[in-house]
């Protein structure tokens, strides 16, 4: 990422489907600056200014989202169930609980809103990961990866935490699906 006093541009390689610089609108900005903030791992496959892919994970108990760069005009966002006794591959995730592939914009506001894991509407059920969270190995090296910085790594939780306490329990659902796109 570089700054230049007014907007942040991503140097992008083109196999994240463009080349050269990007600039990005700024909403789109925002929201992965809102990643970030809410304590997402960052991972940057590939050489740093000319990523094959961009990947963010934040880990629940028993569940990690995850946000999947490979193009910068679709991306995906997704739920995977982590279970205690196995580690999941942020590369190569077997099953989701929730996908959203798309624009930038509408998916990582999907990202954002969705429901913490322990709410009783949030997703469970599994099934096959889409072939876009999967990235081959030879595609992930070098690997950078950064972590958030000290007391941001809960603060998805605490926020998302927050928000549903400021709403009625019976209108709960259907707030948060509002936010959706």
């Amino acid at each position: 990422m570089i700054e230049d006093g007014r907007r942040s541009r991503i140097v992008a390689a083109s196999a994240l489907g463009v080349s050269g610089e990007v600039v990005l609108p700024t909403k789109v900005e925002r929201l992965l600056q809102d990643v970030v903030a809410d304590g997402f791992i960052l991972y940057c496959c590939g050489p740093r200014d000319e990523p094959r892919a961009l990947v963010a994970s934040y880990s629940w108990d028993g569940y990690l989202d995850l946000l999947t760069i490979r193009r910068f005009d679709r991306i995906i966002t997704a739920r995977v169930p982590d279970p205690k006794d196995d580690r999941v591959d942020v590369f190569a995730p077997p099953v989701v609980v929730w996908a959203y592939e798309g624009p930038p914009e509408p998916a990582l506001r999907a990202l954002l809103n969705l429901l913490p894991p322990d709410h009783p509407h949030a997703p469970t059920n599994p099934y096959l990961a889409p072939p876009g969270l999967q990235i081959p190995r030879a595609e992930q090296r070098p690997l950078t990866m950064q972590l958030p910085p000290p007391g941001r790594a809960g603060h998805r939780a605490a926020r998302l935490t927050a928000r549903m306490a400021e709403t009625p329990s019976k209108h709960v659902s259907q707030a948060w699906q509002h936010h959706l796109p």
